[in-house]
């Protein structure tokens, strides 16, 4: 999927507009992204963290909670992996993404383990505020610009949430790569005190696209 510089620069202002938070249907910056900022340590899982779905508008059940609570230990062993400190464009390497990537979603694919009403998508939002800058976030506006026949990531019938999320992962790191120039002037165009991640700018995009394809001339 191709997006119009000048549109994606659009979203990202309007986005990330403090006015929206007193508007009738509110975006969720700043809610998610500075939420629990300053104890937020990458490499541990608070309770807290397990909730920040919720203002993506993703709401984590109590069951599902208490499920996340028991997977902790997994999920904190995977946020431990060193590349996560570096900027998902700087990974270039398959096999590192992948093991950047798998052990998170490993529980995903353990009947024994997995969290109950957990997907990717809930699972990626509680990720990715501990490395907004290596961990993706995933919905179906997601699926929809990487997933098809002619896309990325080609679909599957048979295939571990772990390498899909890693081909998602491998995928976006691509595109963030090919355009980092215009993902750099994308975050110049935020109205953030906070530095926005490449990962979280494309998120948006992404989202206010809603998948959507254009004819229009474009440099992403």
């Amino acid at each position: 999927m191709t997006v119009p510089f000048e549109k994606a620069r659009d979203w990202i202002s309007k986005y990330t507009d403090p006015a929206n938070i007193a508007a009738k249907r509110p975006y969720a910056y700043p809610a998610y992204d500075t939420y629990e900022s300053q104890r937020n340590d990458p490499r541990k899982l608070s309770d807290a963290d397990l909730l920040a779905p919720g203002l993506l508008n993703v709401p984590v059940k109590i069951r599902s909670y208490y499920d996340l609570q028991r997977v902790r230990p997994q999920l904190e062993a995977g946020l431990a992996n060193r590349d996560l400190e570096s900027p998902l464009a700087e990974v270039e390497d398959p096999d590192r993404i992948a093991a950047m990537v798998e052990p998170l979603y490993a529980v995903l694919d353990d009947p024994q383990f997995k969290p109950w009403n957990v997907n990717a998508t809930t699972l990626s939002k509680v990720l990715h505020r501990k490395r907004p800058a290596s961990l993706v976030l995933h919905d179906r506006w997601i699926n929809a610009c990487y997933v098809g026949p002619d896309g990325p990531v080609h679909p599957a019938e048979k295939r571990s949430w772990a390498d899909y999320m890693t081909e998602v992962t491998i995928a976006v790191g691509s595109d963030l790569r090919a355009q980092g120039a215009a993902f750099d002037l994308l975050g110049d165009a935020t109205n953030s005190s906070e530095t926005l991640s490449h990962v979280r700018l494309l998120d948006i995009v992404a989202w206010t696209s809603r998948g959507a394809m254009t004819s229009e001339p474009a440099e992403h």
